[in-house]
């Protein structure tokens, strides 16, 4: 059986959660040997080597295309067509336009879309509608990476429970393990911070993510706490829509010097800033899963995280949350957890305790048992 994976996604520069999400999860399928006749081959339009050396049964194939896009719809459906696999696998991307006899497996993430259609331009929407249809309609299985997503699809697309299968994302908890007091101090001092006296989010500053709400909920929060309170609001990550409303939001507000967007951040800043922030705010409107959830939980670093399905699958007990749309319950939120030691404690331990439900392992092993359940 030849297993045809899309790991196009590795060719991006800069790796957001999709990408990692496929790194991960191939470098953890490797480590599982290949049944007897089994082959996995891997389509990209260029060389890659961050998950080199390849496991015995595993090659790739770089598949050209003179465009700058396309290469899905053209190149891979093109290659799919003349040398089809037995099962071809989507982690991250479309279904390509040809796949001839493949039986196809896609991974949905989420469909915010659906769920928030106003934070979507309408052409983003109708080509994330039009990828969805085509997934549930060619698909042989589908693979979501919660239980919010798999409810989500049957209930806007009436996909089958049974043509769906749950697997979960994880992190490597390593990564998230103590920086050291040198490294903070670099970090912190990079960006003018002081420890356990800002809350911070990560990821694309945009509208879908609620930044908004975050932005009132804090000013509100320092309100409530008075003059000479010291604590800051960190935004990391790259600037998406809404990125210009959200400063001049900022600078209409007396707590402006109190905000800082510091732009995309290293995997190292990461972990570093997540250890000495005084807690972690994940106010998105929509989740697909939430992995700044687990890496908050890694870095013993309390989460506060909108009262949603996705968040409260991944968190359980060990977040406090807040309605998306109340200001006033996120500031009282974040005054709970700033003022109460043992409010953080109890987090800190609940969070290490939900790692225990995530593992790129057992993410692995279900993909396996999926791909070959159709093979």
């Amino acid at each position: 059986m030849i297993i045809g994976i899309d790991a196009n996604a590795l060719t991006r520069t800069n790796h957001t959660g999709t990408e990692r999400y496929l790194k991960a999860l191939l470098l953890h399928m490797g480590r599982e040997p290949l049944a007897s006749g089994e082959q996995v081959i891997l389509y990209t339009s260029a060389p890659v080597k961050s998950i080199e050396p390849l496991p015995e049964g595993w090659s790739w194939k770089v598949v050209k295309w003179p465009l700058k896009k396309g290469w899905t719809h053209g190149g891979l459906s093109l290659e799919l067509l003349r040398r089809p696999p037995d099962i071809f696998f989507t982690p991250v991307h479309e279904v390509p336009l040809f796949h001839r006899r493949a039986q196809i497996v896609n991974t949905i993430h989420d469909v915010a879309f659906a769920i928030e259609p106003k934070t979507y331009s309408a052409l983003s929407r109708l080509r994330q509608q039009w990828a969805v249809k085509r997934a549930v309609k060619h698909s042989k299985h589908l693979i979501t990476v919660s239980e919010t997503t798999k409810q989500d699809l049957h209930r806007l697309y009436k996909v089958p429970f049974a043509k769906m299968s749950v697997t979960h994302l994880a992190i490597n908890v390593a990564d998230y393990a103590d920086v050291g007091a040198d490294r903070m101090k670099t970090t912190l001092d990079t960006f003018r911070l002081y420890p356990n006296k800002f809350f911070i989010t990560i990821g694309r500053v945009e509208e879908k993510k609620n930044i908004g709400l975050l932005l009132e909920a804090f000013f509100a929060y320092k309100k409530r706490r008075g003059i000479g309170d010291p604590t800051e609001l960190v935004l990391a990550g790259s600037h998406g829509d809404g990125i210009e409303r959200f400063k001049k939001q900022v600078t209409k507000s007396s707590f402006s010097s109190d905000v800082h967007f510091i732009g995309f951040i290293s995997d190292e800043q990461k972990a570093a800033l997540l250890q000495g922030a005084m807690a972690y705010v994940f106010p998105s409107r929509y989740e697909g899963f939430g992995i700044p959830a687990l890496e908050a939980f890694a870095s013993d670093c309390p989460l506060l995280a909108s009262d949603i399905p996705a968040l409260r699958e991944v968190a359980g007990d060990a977040a406090l949350y807040a309605p998306v749309d109340i200001i006033d319950n996120w500031a009282r939120q974040m005054e709970r957890v700033a003022l109460n030691d043992d409010v953080r404690d109890r987090l800190t331990v609940a969070g290490r305790g939900r790692l225990k439900d995530f593992s790129w392992d057992s993410t692995a092993r279900k993909t396996w048992d999926v791909l070959r359940s159709i093979g």
